[in-house]
C-alpha cells in the first residue's frame, strides 16, 4: 500500500503543477486600453517625429466615431474594430483650409489613416499599422 500512496501523491503533485502553470498562462494582459473614450496625440508619421506644437490628434468614442485634428484641419469619420487588433477607418472627411507648411503632413496623415488595418496599444502609445508597417504613432493624452 505504501507504493500506491507514493504514486498517488506524485500524480497529485503533477496535477497541481499543471493547474498552477495553466493559471499563469491565461492571466490577463497588464495593459488593456479600449479605444473608445480615448484621445491620442500624434507623435510620428512612419517613424518620422512630428512636432507637438502642431496639435494633431484623434479621439475615439463608443459609437465608433473618430474625430480630431490633422495639424490645422479637422477630420472625422467612423472606425471599425474586428477581432483582437484589427482596425479600419471609414468615411473620413476633413475640412480643406490651406495651412502654410503643413499640407504635406496633413495629406500624409489622412492617407495613412485610410490604409490602417490593425492597431496596437503599448506603454500608453497607439501604433496604427497597415499589414506590417507602422503608419502612425500616437501618445495617450
Amino acid at each position: 500500500m505504501d507504493g500506491f500512496k507514493r504514486i498517488s501523491m506524485k500524480i497529485y503533485l503533477i496535477l497541481i503543477s499543471i493547474i498552477i502553470a495553466s493559471c499563469n498562462a491565461i492571466k490577463p494582459e497588464t495593459e488593456v486600453i479600449k479605444l473608445d473614450g480615448t484621445k491620442w496625440a500624434l507623435t510620428a508619421i512612419k517613424h518620422k517625429p512630428v512636432s507637438n506644437n502642431q496639435n494633431a490628434y484623434l479621439e475615439f468614442d463608443s459609437k465608433l466615431n473618430v474625430k480630431g485634428k490633422v495639424f490645422c484641419n479637422s477630420v472625422s469619420g467612423g472606425y471599425e474594430l474586428m477581432g483582437k487588433d484589427q482596425l479600419t477607418f471609414d468615411k473620413l472627411a476633413s475640412t480643406k483650409m490651406y495651412c502654410e507648411g503643413v499640407m504635406d503632413q496633413e495629406n500624409e496623415m489622412i492617407t495613412n489613416m485610410e490604409n490602417v488595418k490593425r492597431y496596437q496599444i503599448k506603454n500608453q502609445m497607439l501604433f496604427l499599422y497597415n499589414s506590417d508597417e507602422v503608419l502612425l504613432t500616437f501618445k495617450r493624452e
